[in-house]
């Protein structure tokens, strides 16, 4: 085999080796062929599988994709690059010798799958194998050979020497790829992050692997394998033997950052005693769809956790969407829970941070304990709305047309009547408290006010118009974006930053919606998003010429490719889902619709 410490320059082979590493996913084999996860070690700590490499290929083609990479930064430079270029010319020569084309050659030689999977032992470096299947072994052994015999025609042109550094170990040929190498063994591609790796694989593949020894073999893996089921792509994770691997970077020991425990509380604690992670993908005309599985703690989550898991059945409501939602957020969370067990939580001078809590609820609340004063009063569903505005109806309307917010938190029936009270003076409060700093900044001051609709009302805050007409050359301040504003529909208690959003959620809220299984559920709208920015788009023009020192037209297509791109995205759905089992975040994009 190669030594280490040598490079080969295969002119587009690389090029081609690199894509199979940055998919860095598997595949399964049907018929009497072997299947590659019979080639790697029964402890793996990763290993991930691209099953059905065509149809995520030709989706990675479409028009609709391609036009969506060119918002990633840098990529319309380097496919204008001489090295790009080159790339191409080759990658067309080969194709051409090979009597295909480069995407059908692709599909032909990744057709069975690629497995790319980390193996290791403790206080040793980690190993790295990636194993590729082709559809006809015979055309495998002839693209390896035409990309050799280009590489080395290319060296030959140019008075250099032979670049292909090659070994035979067993009557398998090893051909060196930058500090890793390759070859091909029993119809399938092998790469491997150094020679000695490759050598274990062709041992394994030669001598076979004991009773057990195999990954194909271990019970765990075949249950992952089977609860992913017919996706295109997974791959599961051994966090125990990570532990075991690198205690330091993956035992997660030590107090984690606290706005982190605050969000993540139960999930960071599935995650520091999880023994596996399940990842799978699948891409199909519905859109994208990925999923994360990770077992749940098997003694259960400790007592101070109570607050992050909703009980079996009452979690959080499907989001809501008033018109022009760009973003809309349910969230499970029982405050006055996690605010009792702050001291398990949180280190101690944060517990001392938070204790000043108390002293606000005091000034705002009425002297009411902040634990169970105003967080027992709350409900345990939080919902947060993003959405665009009819900026038609601001007066004055600003330049910088900003999109409006809500946050909606229910409170507890037959709790305490007054809380409500107490939070409209609060509203009032805070009201008063902007406008002592506005003077200093010489900024107009918000006037109180009140409207009702459905039988609703809603107390809101406007900043105060000048008497003098505004001068149509100046541009108008942003502040006009917002008339923040307050109501309760039934046991809802809406703040709002715009007094038309406000109105919006009290519509929505007359169609009550029923609990779902599910902790946290997102949605957002790139089609919305990218509405507001179209309707922002000569400042942001204009920003985007003063910050990067583009041109005019430079910067109208960059914003161009952004909506586009945002489009692109469509309507995208996250879910958390905690049960006695296992906890399953899921995300699934609708694409181009």
């Amino acid at each position: 085999m190669p030594r280490l410490g040598h490079r080969m320059r295969l002119g587009i082979f690389c090029e081609f080796a690199g894509l199979l590493f940055a998919w860095g996913v598997s595949a399964s084999v049907g018929g009497e062929v072997v299947h590659a996860s019979r080639w790697i070690a029964g402890d793996a700590a990763i290993y991930l599988e691209l099953s059905q490499p065509s149809p995520l290929l030709d989706r990675l083609l479409t028009e609709k994709y391609q036009n969506a990479l060119t918002a990633v930064p840098g990529y319309e430079r380097y496919t204008e690059s001489e090295a790009y270029k080159k790339a191409v010319a080759e990658l067309a020569r080969a194709s051409e010798k090979l009597g295909t084309t480069w995407q059908q050659g692709l599909r032909d030689l990744t057709a069975g799958g690629i497995v790319l999977a980390v193996e290791g032992e403790p206080g040793k470096s980690t190993r790295s194998i990636l194993i590729v299947t082709p559809s006809d072994p015979a055309f495998l052994t002839r693209a390896n050979q035409t990309l050799l015999e280009m590489a080395r025609e290319n060296a030959e042109s140019k008075q250099k020497a032979d670049p292909i550094k090659s070994a035979e170990y067993r009557g398998v040929t090893g051909y060196e790829l930058g500090k890793g190498a390759y070859a091909i063994v029993e119809g399938k591609l092998v790469f491997a992050d150094r020679s000695k790796t490759l050598k274990l694989v062709v041992d394994r593949v030669l001598d076979g692997a004991k009773a057990g020894a195999s990954l194909a073999d271990d019970a765990n893996w075949i249950a992952r394998r089977t609860q992913a089921g017919d996706r295109q792509a997974w791959g599961v994770v051994r966090l125990d033997r990570l532990r075991e691997l690198d205690p330091k970077r993956f035992a997660f020991q030590g107090d984690p950052n606290p706005a982190a425990t605050f969000l993540f509380g139960s999930w960071l604690e599935a995650i520091r005693k999880a023994d596996w992670a399940l990842a799978a993908l699948s891409w199909t005309d519905a859109g994208l769809g990925a999923e994360l599985t990770l077992p749940t703690p098997s003694a259960g989550y400790p007592e101070a956790l109570k607050g992050f898991v909703p009980p079996k059945g009452r979690g959080v409501k499907k989001p809501v969407n008033p018109p022009g939602t760009i973003a809309s957020l349910s969230l499970w969370r029982d405050l006055s829970s996690i605010w009792e067990a702050r001291a398990d939580l949180f280190p101690p001078e944060v517990v001392q941070g938070l204790a000043k809590l108390d002293g606000v609820a005091g000034q705002f609340f009425g002297g009411r304990d902040f634990g169970t004063g105003v967080l027992g009063a709350l409900g345990e569903e939080w919902r947060l709305v993003v959405a665009r505005q009819d900026h038609s109806n601001l007066k004055p309307v600003p330049d910088m047309k900003l999109p409006a917010f809500a946050l909606i938190v229910d409170l507890k029936p037959g709790g305490d009547d007054d809380l409500p009270q107490r939070l409209k003076v609060a509203f009032q409060s805070i009201v008063g408290v902007i406008n002592v700093g506005g003077v200093q900044s010489k900024s107009p001051p918000l006037e109180l006010g009140s409207e009702t609709i459905e039988d609703v009302t809603i107390s809101t805050a406007r900043f105060m118009l000048p008497k003098a007409p505004l001068d149509a050359k100046e541009p108008v301040h942003s502040r006009h974006n917002f008339s923040p504003s307050i109501a309760q529909v039934e046991n809802r208690f809406i703040l709002s930053s715009s007094v038309g959003l406000a109105r919006d959620l009290i519509q929505s809220f007359k169609s009550p919606a029923k609990p779902e299984d599910t902790t946290l559920l997102i949605e957002a709208d790139g089609r919305e998003l990218a509405d507001l920015v179209e309707i922002n788009k000569t400042r942001l023009v204009m920003q985007n010429m003063l910050e990067k020192g583009h041109d005019k037209t430079q910067a109208e297509h960059e914003i161009s490719v952004l909506t586009q791109v945002l489009r692109y995205l469509g309507l995208a759905r996250l879910s958390v889902q905690d049960s006695v089992e296992d906890l399953r975040l899921k995300l699934n994009l609708d694409l181009g619709k």
